[in-house]
């Protein structure tokens, strides 16, 4: 079954950019409540490094697609289901980091830091899922 990529990559963008927003006004308090203490280059760095590689591919997207007539392009819907499922997984993952911390006896970076063990390997499957999306757009039959 095929869906019309431009929805498809309409709605893949949505969590992207809501769960970004939240997951920055999160830091952005945190930042102001001292939180990060005197680490907050660490802190963003560990923000950027969760959140700005996948958006800046569904940014990229967008942009070289504006002058691209897309409407005529269908993707699989198995494709969209598995990109959208894994980002909402993955998102809920990277803000489950931010608001868990107080459970653990680490301190805030110490946390940040060692969740990049299994951040980072999901990252790169959810990069990877989106990006394979992005590509598997086809002409209407």
């Amino acid at each position: 079954m095929k869906i019309s990529f431009e929805t498809a990559k309409r709605k893949l963008s949505i969590p992207w950019f809501t769960a970004s927003s939240i997951l920055f006004i999160i830091m952005f308090m945190q930042t102001i409540g001292g939180k990060f203490e005197d680490k907050n280059i660490e802190a963003w760095g560990w923000f950027t490094q969760n959140l700005l590689p996948t958006l800046s591919l569904i940014i990229t997207v967008f942009v070289t697609d504006l002058n691209t007539e897309n409407s005529d392009k269908e993707v699989e819907k198995f494709y969209f289901n598995l990109a959208f499922g894994l980002s909402i997984f993955y998102l809920l993952v990277v803000l489950s980091v931010l608001l868990a911390q107080p459970l653990s006896s680490k301190g805030m970076i110490p946390w940040l830091q060692s969740s990049s063990i299994y951040l980072g390997p999901f990252q790169g499957l959810v990069a990877a899922t989106v990006g394979m999306f992005f590509l598997k757009k086809v002409n209407k039959d």
